[in-house]
């Protein structure tokens, strides 16, 4: 496929949420939404004394600094139709419901030019701020002002039309009287139809359906999605997801073209066509973000396959509902092969270990630690001024929670230990599960995490109280600072990352090969403390509990342990050959040659095989009678083990040969022989290793002295282990 064929990005519309309906006014929703508004908001003029209370305290130029410059707050909204006057009261008074800032003099603004913008005859007749597409509206005010010679600024310009867009924004949502799928822009904010678990880390992010331009997949996009979100199968953040992997496939269609739903005509055909698309996306390139302009990795390819095939396994499962409900019979043209559009091992694994920076260095977390005060600096001392901040880098480090699972913390979301704890722990963490769902959702913290989280709950106090809402406790602990009267909005981690980002440049935040650190990927302090809690020795199930993991796998993914650990694991116990006597080579020479993560074929049940890797073995399963053989203390239970199995194999074969014989198998016998060396054998590893424990059950790592190898009978081979420990 040539360069042509690749991917142009275009501006689509992001903030209409109308899909192209027209006229959504309707008389009697507005003559409800002015008998549901409070007596005091039903005026033309708000002043002051006029002013409902709540409004009031929601209005921007009511706070101390702006009325030490004596700011008006007042709200004139005559000159205009009753049903638009209805429209911006009612559109005030849901703001300051949700919890958001009202700048009184930008709101009269925008009134003046709508009122101006009716004297012109072409538009005299309109009574909704949804008769016109926001564009519209902000070409009219600009046309009007240029007509009495008085032009707006282009700033002036870019804040009546953010105050214009979100009073038509909520308006939308009230106004239209359809499934709310159908929507182009789905806005939990505003439109309380969308089902939403209670602490959504993506509640914030809007999803734009006005990036698919092909009919047909976004309507079924739309009802796909929604199907999904009301049944509980996909998360908001799930829905997002799925969306801006389909953007790909409207990406190819607009390349290549289709014949509808169905793909293709021939269905011989689709299997070519869709590995066309898989061809495609291999070439593509990233549009945007850290890695813009670099090829398409694995990752985002496999997700763009896998949200194109699961929209279709859903469509075709329910594939007449879905003709009748968007009004495209096509749809019933799907057969089971669209159920599964790519074959086995088409679409990427992705990378299945984390990459050598996943883990940063003690030196690494203890500069961060140390410079971390420079986030709560002020701006003009070179800081970022976001205390906040500060304490989520703390929590981070100290816990190696997500850090979704950290801005989405409760107000108080300490639990009390009924116990003094001998490990140190004063208190419980109790956190928000938004990724994998556990019992249990709380972890033990140190008196260091619980001063945090108490000075973050001052900050959180006075951040209320600066907005006139003093005694109120907020929902979350870590708060968005803008358009949050209610403390119901959490930290955006949006605001973190490219803070964090900047911060690691700020302080030279570099790793032992003088590589830049990118702290902004959080994920990293969830590994960092993964490997921590292996390193230190913690049980694999303590410490995937404290993670919040389900299995092995899943913990063992995000976190490595080091290679220094690995081979003090494995080098501290001594090494026993299949004769019992000490390994005559260097430990740490038979560590290198097994290379224990990449030769798994040198591991044995109960011992490890010494055989250099380019060699084969003969021997069978006789590794007790081999020299290459060696074992330590960790396998004495599989050995003794063993050794039970052995005894009790040679008694009934015993039995069983004087049973057919009459008369038991003499010392010669070829069986016996084997058998009675591996008993041997066994007994003097396991004699060897009892011998060189200590008192309190660690053992020594003792190198032997090297005598050839031999067979040893149990009382010489007693000796030997006796004299080397």
């Amino acid at each position: 496929m040539n360069d042509a064929a690749r991917h142009r990005p275009r501006r689509t519309a992001q903030s209409d949420p109308r899909l192209g309906h027209r006229r959504l006014f309707d008389a009697d929703i507005n003559a409800q939404l002015a008998a549901g508004l409070p007596q005091d908001a039903r005026q033309a003029h708000f002043t002051r004394a006029t002013m409902p209370d709540s409004w009031l305290e929601a209005v921007l130029e009511n706070q101390p600094s702006y009325r030490a410059r004596e700011k008006s707050v007042a709200i004139d909204l005559r000159g205009l139709p009753a049903s638009m006057r209805t429209e911006f009261a009612w559109s005030i008074e849901r703001q300051v419901q949700l919890g958001m800032r009202i700048q009184a003099q930008n709101t009269t603004k925008l009134t003046r030019q709508i009122a101006l913008v009716l004297t012109d005859p072409e538009h005299a007749r309109l009574s909704s701020l949804t008769d016109l597409p926001h564009e519209d509206w902000l070409r009219a005010i600009r046309k009007s002002r240029i007509r009495i010679g008085e032009p707006l600024a282009a700033n002036q310009m870019a804040i009546v039309g953010r105050i214009l867009a979100r009073a038509v924004d909520l308006l939308v949502h009230v106004y239209h009287r359809g499934p709310w799928w159908e929507l182009n822009v789905w806005n939990p904010l505003l439109d309380t139809r969308i089902s939403l678990r209670e602490h959504e880390p993506r509640r914030n992010n809007l999803i734009y359906f006005s990036h698919l331009i092909t009919p047909w997949l976004r309507e079924a996009a739309k009802w796909w999605l929604s199907r999904q979100l009301e049944r509980g199968v996909y998360t908001w953040s799930t829905a997002f997801t799925r969306q801006v992997n389909l953007c790909w496939f409207q990406r190819y269609l607009d390349v290549v073209g289709c014949d509808g739903p169905h793909l293709v005509d021939d269905p011989r055909r689709l299997g070519q066509w869709v590995q066309g698309f898989r061809q495609w996306l291999n070439q593509q390139r990233c549009t945007a973000g850290a890695n813009k302009g670099e090829q398409l990795g694995q990752i985002h390819r496999r997700a763009a396959m896998t949200g194109l095939e699961q929209l279709y396994r859903f469509v075709f499962e329910e594939r007449d509902e879905a003709a009748e409900v968007l009004a495209e019979d096509r749809w019933r043209r799907l057969g089971p092969q669209h159920a599964v559009l790519f074959r086995y091992g088409d679409k990427p694994t992705g990378p299945k270990a984390p990459p050598p920076d996943a883990v940063l260095s003690d030196a690494v977390i203890s500069r961060i630690a140390e410079h971390s005060g420079l986030l709560a600096q002020p701006q003009a001392e070179g800081g970022f001024a976001d205390e906040q901040l500060v304490r989520i880098v703390g929590l981070l480090i100290k816990t190696g929670r997500r850090i979704s699972e950290i801005t989405l913390l409760d107000y108080d979301p300490v639990l009390a230990v009924p116990f003094p704890d001998p490990d140190g722990s004063v208190a419980r963490l109790r956190y928000q599960q938004t990724k994998i769902i556990t019992e249990d959702s709380s972890i033990p913290i140190d008196q260091e995490t619980l001063d945090l989280i108490r000075q973050q709950q001052e900050y959180a106090c006075t951040f209320m109280t600066g907005q006139n809402r003093p005694g109120v406790d907020p929902k979350y602990l870590f708060l968005a600072e803008r358009n949050n009267r209610n403390g119901d909005r959490p930290y955006p981690s949006t605001t973190a990352r490219p803070r964090l980002t900047k911060f690691a440049a700020a302080i030279d935040l570099r790793d032992g090969q003088d590589h830049l650190i990118k702290i902004s990927k959080t994920h990293t302090f969830r590994h960092t403390r993964a490997t921590s809690l292996l390193n230190a020795g913690v049980p694999l199930h303590v410490a995937m509990r404290y993670m919040g993991h389900k299995t092995p796998v899943m913990f063992l993914h995000y976190a490595r342990t080091l290679s220094t650990t690995a081979e003090r694991e494995f080098l501290r116990y001594k090494k026993i050959t299949a004769d019992g006597r000490p390994y005559d080579r260097d430990p740490r020479e038979m560590f290198e040659a097994l290379a224990l993560d990449q030769r798994t074929d040198r591991i044995l049940p109960n011992g490890y095989c010494a055989l250099p890797p380019r060699q084969v073995c003969d021997k069978g399963n006789a590794c007790l009678s081999c020299t290459k053989f060696v074992t330590d203390a960790t396998f004495a239970d599989t050995l003794q083990q063993q050794r039970e199995e052995t005894a009790k194999l040679i008694d009934r074969r015993q039995h069983a040969h004087v049973q057919r014989f009459g008369q038991p198998m003499t010392d010669d016998n070829v069986w016996l022989r084997g058998r009675t060396e591996e008993v041997a054998a066994l007994d003097g590893v396991l004699l060897a290793i009892d011998r060189v424990r200590h008192h309190d059950g660690t053992t020594t790592a003792v190198r032997g002295a090297g005598a050839p190898q031999r067979r040893l009978s149990g009382d010489t081979a007693a000796e030997h282990a006796a004299e080397n420990t």
